[in-house]
């Protein structure tokens, strides 16, 4: 009797129990963790881009939700691949329920990929009944990014769009935009036929320049650097010009021009300008290093707006073990259209090759072209004392008269790939004005031409000096080569005429080179080299051979070089730095 009256007790303390452990069970959340099984182009865009992977740590999970998504997971990761261009993937899942935390599985065959069979580029709108827009617009679809037989992803495909638009939108349709476009991919041949329409709009004309930021110079100086003349037609490259013009004056730390795309303003947009001024005053002082000169120390001071006057003051000096230079430059305030005027004064000793040149000059130089092609005519005095071995050598005197300019047409203005750069110089010296008359011509030249994602560089400079003899001649103006940015394998100008245990400058100057570098990645790459040339004063030219190999870095102001050279004249290795292109 007392185990019957204890039953029903008993019965309750058991449901209790069961409906405490489901009650806990229900408040333990379940855990699982993904594992996505696919080839590891596609995993990593696939383990952080799923809505399964966000929510394994969600403490309200449960087996129906859990299913839920991961029938969901099956469709994103079909999207999802087919935006690489996987348009026949096969997926599936298991849920391995075995252990803690669960794991869910998704299997990805992508299957083949998908690639171009054609596109085809078309436009509307008044750009259709422009004559002079022909050659833009074939250029456009000779340069459409996806060709035939290449991979498409949508990436490349949206890129695509976007730049066939943008060179149409950087000429005179600034309002240029995709219309229409439409890929048909047919999954089981693994081709996409493309076809885009881009809307031209209206042609856009320059109307009036609106500043801002200005404080210290007045609205006028920004204004007046405009090549925007209102107007005229819109091309993005003039802006581009603008912006460089204004920063190279040196007034401001940067310098943005563009218009407003606004249909209603295309006969006369305004030209948008915003700057942020540089200080006025700067000092700076520190060490630098090449292998040309060695340790360098350095000390500048710049004044761009000395007693209010817009003029720019700039002195600098330099101390290496090879030179030791100090010089002043006053330029004046730029005038409408790029042009200036500057003046210089400089001291500068050189020792190198056993050979001693102690320098002073001045001159003044009306230029034109500022932030783009640069140009100037230039009247300088030179004073020198030249040393041989320690011996004094001779004095040396000239006014210089000369005009150099600059040719240029690359695909970018800092790290150029295609294209070509030239500079030219002439000019010289008369008898009554000089130790020894002489006339002068150099001429310089780099040739960029893309390989693929390589890229290939001809690089030659030349130069004459037509006079009875070297001597009497300023250094200034004759030619010593080897270094860095000259024949590599050789040290900082020791190439030249042979004067005892010394070497001076010549009349004659040729130096040819050829580099190629291979890209390893999107910045860094490999590149090898063969420089020849040499600098000599009469007879037959003798060139020297260097070459090697070296890495690069590309930056925003130029490749960065570290290169290892072999002189086959001297039998030696010799390691060469530089940044950017010598011009």
């Amino acid at each position: 009797m007392g185990i019957l009256r204890t039953l029903p007790a008993l019965v309750l303390l058991l449901l209790l129990l069961a409906a405490a452990s489901c009650a806990l069970a229900q408040a333990q959340p379940l855990r699982y963790k993904v594992r996505i099984e696919a080839p590891r182009e596609l995993r990593g865009m696939l383990e952080g881009g799923l809505q399964l992977t966000r929510w394994e740590s969600d403490p309200q999970m449960t087996e129906q939700l859990l299913a839920r998504l991961v029938a969901e997971a099956e469709q994103e990761v079909r999207e999802a691949v087919a935006t690489r261009g996987y348009f026949s993937a096969k997926v599936t899942s298991t849920i391995e329920r075995s252990a803690q935390p669960w794991t869910v599985v998704l299997r990805v065959e992508p299957g083949p990929a998908t690639h171009v069979a054609g596109a085809e580029v078309n436009f509307s709108g008044p750009v259709t009944e422009d004559t002079a827009a022909s050659s833009l617009l074939a250029r456009i679809r000779r340069e459409w990014k996806l060709k035939p037989g290449e991979r498409f992803t949508q990436d490349a495909w949206n890129d695509a769009k976007a730049n066939a638009s943008r060179m149409l939108a950087d000429w005179h349709y600034a309002a240029a935009r995709v219309a229409h476009s439409r890929a048909r991919v047919d999954p089981a041949t693994g081709q996409a036929a493309l076809e885009v329409d881009i809307a031209s709009g209206p042609v856009f004309r320059y109307g009036p320049v609106q500043v801002r930021g200005t404080e210290r110079y007045a609205e006028r100086m920004v204004e007046e650097q405009s090549p925007a003349a209102p107007g005229g037609l819109y091309e993005r490259e003039t802006l581009r010009l603008y912006e460089r013009r204004l920063l190279a004056t040196g007034y401001f730390v940067s310098a943005q021009a563009g218009i407003e795309p606004e249909l209603e303003n295309a006969g006369s947009a305004p030209v948008r300008v915003s700057v942020i001024e540089a200080k006025s005053q700067q000092v700076e002082a520190g060490l630098s290093f090449n292998t040309d000169v060695g340790l360098r120390g350095e000390a500048r001071y710049r004044n761009l707006n000395p007693f209010d006057t817009a003029w720019r003051l700039r002195s600098e000096v330099q101390l290496d073990r090879k030179i030791q230079r100090g010089r002043l430059d006053l330029d004046a305030p730029p005038e409408p259209g790029g042009r200036w005027r500057s003046h210089f004064v400089q001291a500068r000793q050189t020792k190198i090759e056993n050979v001693t040149d102690n320098e002073f000059s001045a001159g003044v130089a009306q230029n034109w072209g500022l932030g783009g092609e640069l140009s100037a005519l230039v009247v300088s005095g030179h004073l020198e004392e030249q040393r041989i071995g320690g011996q004094l050598s001779d004095h040396r005197h000239a006014i210089y008269f000369g005009y150099r300019t600059q040719l240029r047409n690359t695909d970018a203005w800092e790290s150029p790939r295609r294209g070509y750069l030239v500079e030219l110089s002439a000019g010289g010296s008369p008898s009554t004005l000089a130790s020894r008359q002489f006339v002068r011509g150099t001429a310089r030249g780099l040739l960029f031409i893309p390989v693929g994602r390589d890229d290939f560089l001809l690089r030659s400079e030349v130069g004459v000096v037509l006079a009875d003899s070297r001597e009497g001649i300023p250094s200034t103006f004759v030619f010593r080569t080897g270094g860095d940015q000259t024949v590599r394998g050789y040290a900082f100008e020791s190439l030249g005429v042979q004067s005892g245990n010394a070497v001076v400058g010549g009349r004659r100057l040729a130096i040819g080179s050829v580099e190629y570098t291979h890209w390893v990645a999107e910045n860094w790459g490999i590149a090898g080299f063969v420089d020849a040339g040499n600098a000599w004063d009469g007879g037959r030219f003798k060139p020297v051979v260097g070459f090697g190999a070296g890495p690069r870095f590309r930056t925003p102001i130029g490749p960065v070089r570290a290169d290892l050279a072999y002189g086959v004249e001297p039998r030696k290795l010799r390691l060469h730095f530089s940044v950017g292109f010598a011009f």
